[in-house]
């Protein structure tokens, strides 16, 4: 009876650890089909040189995948390690609005609605075991088209 308690154990704790390490290969891989084009890079380098926020035109053309992209940029740039759905990363998330230094930022204008759907969401779910991961039909919609969703 011990040897299969044992046994039961031990495979417990290799598919955890498969899990695991698919789910955070799904991060990286995740961040990176999101690049921003070089128009989008000009508009918020253009923006960065003005010292003013994006308009909602210059936002329209993002994804909100691209705002998970530029976060994902920050947070490695500032040496956070967050995991996604971690608390620190939920906090942080949530921080954003709050924060006027970043709200200044042009890169935050995309990254903002990333972070609101992302905890909207988030509060629709129950995420025992595993990190919460928007789905991919979410992180394709522009930011354009997610504020017309909200209009209706």
């Amino acid at each position: 009876m011990r040897k299969i308690v044992v046994l039961a154990l031990s495979v417990i704790v290799i598919v955890s650890i498969v899990l695991l390490v698919i789910d955070k290969n799904q991060d990286k891989y995740e961040a990176k089909k999101f690049p921003l084009n070089s128009e989008q890079k000009n508009i918020i380098l253009s923006a960065k040189e003005q010292g003013r926020e994006l308009s909602k035109k210059e936002m329209d053309s993002f994804t909100i995948g691209q705002g998970k992209f530029l976060l994902d940029q920050y947070l490695k740039n500032n040496n956070l390690n967050y995991a996604v759905g971690s608390k620190q990363y939920i906090h942080f998330l949530a921080d954003i609005s709050e924060n006027k230094n970043m709200r200044n930022k042009p890169e935050f204008n995309i990254i903002e609605p990333y972070s609101n759907i992302y905890l909207a969401e988030l509060q629709k779910k129950d995420p025992l075991l595993f990190r919460f991961h928007l789905k991919k039909s979410i992180l394709d919609q522009t930011i354009k088209e997610v504020r017309k969703e909200n209009i209706k």
